[in-house]
């Protein structure tokens, strides 16, 4: 009943006419943006939620800071993967389509105990770029007084890096972790322990046009509750980590 009442509602706000919807978004970020494809989960999630409402998507990527500028400029329709910390008016957010969270990642083998972020202490680290300033004062501590603590901006080599043992923790996102160590057949049977030492990060588009944005809501819904949003994230080999919102979108 809960999928029909939210096609319904879709119906009912679908403007007649199509269009091409300018989306600008970050720059290249597998999973999640892959640039050069005009594809990755995200791009290909709002694709396929814009050409249910009858409009095509025309993606335009700009260095993530510029996002909040042509949103506020009224040059493009919506901008993607924003928050209540960016530079966004909150009411033109919609409701969160995905989920990051940081994590520290060890291999199984090694049997490491890591249940804090006091626990980093005194192991070798890599972690993705600006990590030191972006996850917390208590972490930006410890690894600073650390000559083993790197910072690297290919997160493919991070992965690299953990799974050949030359460090002990990589710290980044998880779905970025397992889709870059889904690549690789020489890891497919190497096991890997995710420590959740980071809080998630719920991300939402932003749309200034109010009936653009219902429409977006509603049609997002409908395309969570009919299972085409879990086989988009398992065509990509990510996490759905919508039910650790507040209130789970699925709900």
């Amino acid at each position: 009943m809960r999928i029909l009442f939210l096609l319904c509602l879709v119906f009912t706000v679908i403007p007649s006419s199509a269009r091409d919807v300018d989306m600008v978004v970050g720059w290249n970020k597998p999973p999640y943006v892959i640039s050069q494809e005009h594809s990755g989960f995200e791009v290909d999630l709002i694709r396929a939620i814009l050409a249910d409402m009858g409009h095509s998507l025309s993606p335009i990527y700009v260095p993530f800071g510029r996002t909040s500028r042509l949103l506020k400029d009224n040059t493009v329709d919506i901008g993607l993967t924003l928050n209540s910390a960016h530079s966004v008016d909150e009411a033109i957010l919609t409701d969160p389509y995905i989920i990051y969270q940081n994590v520290a990642v060890t291999r199984a083998d090694r049997k490491l105990e890591i249940n804090s972020i006091e626990d980093l202490r005194g192991k070798s680290v890599i972690a993705f770029q600006t990590a030191q300033s972006l996850l917390g004062e208590a972490f930006g501590e410890i690894v600073s007084a650390q000559p083993t603590y790197i910072e690297m901006a290919r997160q493919d080599r991070q992965v690299d890096m953990l799974m050949l043992g030359s460090v002990d923790v990589a710290i980044l996102d998880r779905n970025i972790f397992n889709f870059f160590k889904s690549e690789s057949r020489a890891y497919a049977d190497d096991d890997i322990v995710f420590h959740e030492l980071f809080p998630i990060s719920s991300y939402s588009a932003a749309i200034p046009d109010p009936e653009l944005r219902a429409t977006f809501n509603a049609t997002l819904h409908a395309f969570i509750d009919d299972g085409r949003y879990q086989k988009l994230l398992d065509k990509y080999k990510l996490d759905n980590l919508l039910y650790k919102l507040p209130t789970p979108v699925t709900q």
